[in-house]
């Protein structure tokens, strides 16, 4: 554990008479009280933040052998009981939180007095609940690896612990630091760890550490008593121990959501305590003692939470400096009031001290006196400024009245040279007097409007008030100068620009002029983005499902891998394999671990199985696509490769539908099926068309027999004879001349099927 170095400690004498004074010299507790309030008990060597006998005093105070508070007037003793049962259990939280589900322990892992087990004898059955990868509800890993992360958010907020001093960034220093704030977090899951509790620890962990001596098995008994407690073995047992004590009473304000109320119905909203603490110490405490400040905040509109948050629950260590604040909390430590009660009128005195600051301001730089506390510097000989800022406070304790908070202004105008009359305000925040004019659009002169300009603040509500800042500071700047020029040059340029932007364009100048002037941007265009984003996240999604399923899968082949037994009769051959499997696995594992956290950008397939499995999976997925090759190709042949399956063409259809009549002369019949044709006019009537030599057999009445032709799939056949076809020999035969010669039964046939009138 790394301390401060010797040269930086005290002699031991000095830590040592502080002692005597302390518990030998027969001062009660009152006494010891005003001493160390009044600043004659503990001084610091050379004005460094390191006081010797201060870790004694706040043990004493803050840490008591029975639960009663001791009388007044008693003789104190040492806390050495006290002690004792703090160290023992800090020591036994320790070593239980700090211990891993398979009963190990980090390897710089130490707990003073106790040896640390590195290995649990006792050897895991049941991986099913006791896994780092189980997803089992009584999984002990789950909450260990909450813990980690707890704890790394705890050394986040330590490492920026007062980055001024030096001492802080020891490495042992913050690991101590994580380890005390990590055990007060898990023993108080209600309000676990919030931010600022590092900085309340932080100064404890160095005064113990500042008296800390080093451990003499030959000392006296007396003086065995007085090393026991100033111990440097247990310098972060009795910080934890000072540090439980203080959050007993400031807890409170640190609690960040709504208790459970089983079977109780609150109609009031629920409000944090540090809120209402906040609220009670604007509005009621500092209300009971300047009236005037109070209406003054009011009017601003200066919520109390703005700068009551960080006073109370870091005990002032932003606003006073390191050294400044310890002083203050040897006071409040040693005080009988309680430490939240007498830390609220410490607020109310701190706000009465910057009174003539914050009356004159407006609220921006009485938010920057707020934030940014002021300093305050004592004359030579005075008491220090936290010292009577300690007794201001319980004397506001003691008497509510405003006559109580005007002895406080007094205190601070004869110790702190701080003037009771509150100034004017500034001059920049005043509105500068313009040259007269003769009058305004309502024939008032403008002495008269600015008369009422500057009429007092009081006359005012908030609104104006806040406009009348503003105008003042950019007159100021010179901002409203320039914003008028602005805009007297923009009311100059606005007919113009007004005539050109609703200029009609004339037809004969303009050649564009016939078209409207409508959005170049349609809807459709307007949802291209919207588009695009949506496929994008939607392939993303996509491929991340992907990626989740193999870590799926492989995380199924690695427990299936590790759970899997090596039976006794298995060859030597067999068992080398298994240990080279599981050796795969785990470094898979370890793979697919970094893929969650983000450390890995593309992922090698070949890292996330063993090589026998990846062999195994290559195989399997070759022949898949070997597969689906076969698939596509016997596709692409179906649809290229013509088929007797494919319904006819037109010109098929027409052909099927062409006879000769008992003449000779070529008709189109219509076919008796019931499937209906595309074209109508060619398939549903006879016409005649020329005649030609044929050479098919005829009947005996000398007419060709005419079938019913169905619709059928069949090859289209090509004949010579037929004056719609071209032979590939000879390119097609002329069509003869037509005969007119045709019996009236087929011209009574014909007319019959002409609904279209194409003969007429």
């Amino acid at each position: 554990m790394a301390q401060p170095r010797s040269s930086t400690r005290p002699p031991q004498q000095m830590i040592r008479n502080v002692y005597d004074q302390l518990f030998h010299h027969g001062l009660s507790l009152s006494k010891l009280r005003d001493a160390i309030a009044a600043g004659r008990l503990l001084q610091s060597l050379d004005g460094g933040i390191g006081v010797p006998g201060r870790s004694l005093a706040w043990k004493l105070f803050l840490l008591k052998n029975v639960p009663l508070e001791p009388p007044p007037h008693e003789i104190p003793v040492p806390p050495l009981e006290a002690l004792r049962a703090h160290r023992k259990r800090y020591s036994e939280l320790l070593l239980e939180k700090m211990r891993a589900p398979d009963g190990s322990y980090d390897e710089t892992f130490v707990v003073p007095g106790l040896t640390i087990p590195r290995k649990n004898a006792e050897q895991l059955t049941d991986l099913e609940t006791n896994n780092p990868l189980s997803l089992h509800d009584e999984n002990p890993w789950r909450e260990w690896f909450a813990a980690v992360d707890l704890r790394k958010t705890i050394q986040q907020d330590v490492e920026r612990t007062f980055p001024d001093i030096g001492y802080f960034r020891d490495d042992d220093v913050q690991q101590q630091l994580t380890n005390i704030l990590f055990l007060y977090a898990v023993m108080h899951p209600d309000i676990e760890y919030r931010q600022g509790m590092h900085e309340l620890l932080a100064p404890i962990y160095y005064a113990v550490d500042y008296d800390s001596i080093a451990d003499d098995a030959t000392a006296s008994s007396d003086e065995s008593v007085f090393r026991e407690i100033c111990s440097r073995t247990w310098i972060a047992a009795d910080s934890w121990a000072l540090f439980c004590a203080i959050m007993n009473d400031i807890s409170k304000w640190y609690e960040w959501r709504e208790p459970s109320t089983r079977g109780q119905v609150n109609f009031k909203p629920y409000m944090s305590p540090i809120t209402l603490a906040c609220n009670h110490i604007q509005n009621s405490l500092l209300k009971s003692v300047d009236p005037i400040l109070h209406g003054v905040l009011q009017s601003s509109g200066i919520e109390p939470q703005i700068y009551g948050l960080r006073w109370l629950r870091l005990l002032f260590t932003r606003e006073f400096s390191m050294n400044d604040a310890m002083i203050l909390w040897d006071g409040l430590f040693a005080s009988p009031i309680p430490i939240s009660e007498l830390v609220q009128w410490i607020c109310v005195a701190m706000l009465i001290r910057i009174r003539t600051k914050l009356i004159p301001s407006d609220c921006s730089m009485q938010l920057t006196y707020l934030l940014r506390y002021p300093p305050s510097q004592a004359e030579d000989g005075a008491l220090h400024h936290t010292i009577l800022l300690l007794r201001q406070a319980s004397s506001l304790e003691m008497s509510r009245t405003p006559s109580a908070g005007a002895i406080v202004m007094t205190e601070n105008r004869n110790l702190l040279n701080i003037p009771l009359e509150v100034p004017d305000p500034p001059v920049q925040m005043r509105r500068r007097v313009r040259p007269p004019i003769s009058s305004d659009f309502h024939g008032t002169s403008s002495g008269q409007g600015e008369h009422m300009r500057q009429s007092p603040s009081f006359q005012m509500g908030l609104p104006e008030l806040i406009a009348r800042g503003l105008m003042d500071r950019g007159e100021s700047l010179g901002i409203n100068k320039t914003v008028m020029n602005a805009v007297s040059e923009l009311r100059r340029n606005l007919p113009e620009l007004a005539a050109s932007l609703v200029r009609t364009p004339s037809a004969i100048s303009a050649p564009y002029a016939a078209y409207p002037l409508l959005d170049e941007q349609t809807t459709d265009d307007k949802h291209v983005s919207e588009s695009e984003s949506r496929i994008k996240m939607e392939r993303a999604a996509t491929e991340l499902r992907a990626q989740n399923k193999r870590l799926g899968e492989s995380i199924t082949w690695i427990l299936s891998v590790l759970q899997s037994k090596e039976s006794s009769e298995a060859k030597d051959e067999d068992a080398a394999r298994v240990l080279v499997q599981q050796k795969e696995a785990l470094e898979s594992l370890a793979y697919v671990r970094d893929i969650l956290d983000g450390e890995v950008k593309e992922i090698d397939e070949h890292r996330l199985w063993g090589a026998e499995e990846y062999n195994k999976r290559l195989e399997g997925q070759t022949k898949q696509e070997s597969r689906e090759a076969s698939v596509s190709q016997l596709r692409q042949r179906s649809m290229t490769t013509p088929t007797n399956e494919h319904p006819p063409s037109p010109l098929q259809r027409e052909v099927r539908n062409f006879s000769l009549n008992s003449s000779g002369a070529p008709v189109f019949l219509r076919p008796t099926t019931s499937v209906p044709l595309h074209s109508s006019s060619m398939a549903s009537k006879a016409i005649p068309m020329v005649s030609s030599t044929h050479n098919r057999s005829q009947s005996s009445t000398g007419a060709f027999t005419v079938k019913p032709i169905t619709m059928q799939r069949t090859p289209l056949r090509l004949s010579s004879n037929n004056p719609f076809q071209r032979t590939p020999d000879a390119g097609g035969i002329p069509p003869a001349a037509v005969k007119s010669d045709q019996s009236p039964k087929v011209r009574s046939e014909v007319q019959q099927h002409d609904p279209l009138g194409v003969l007429k």
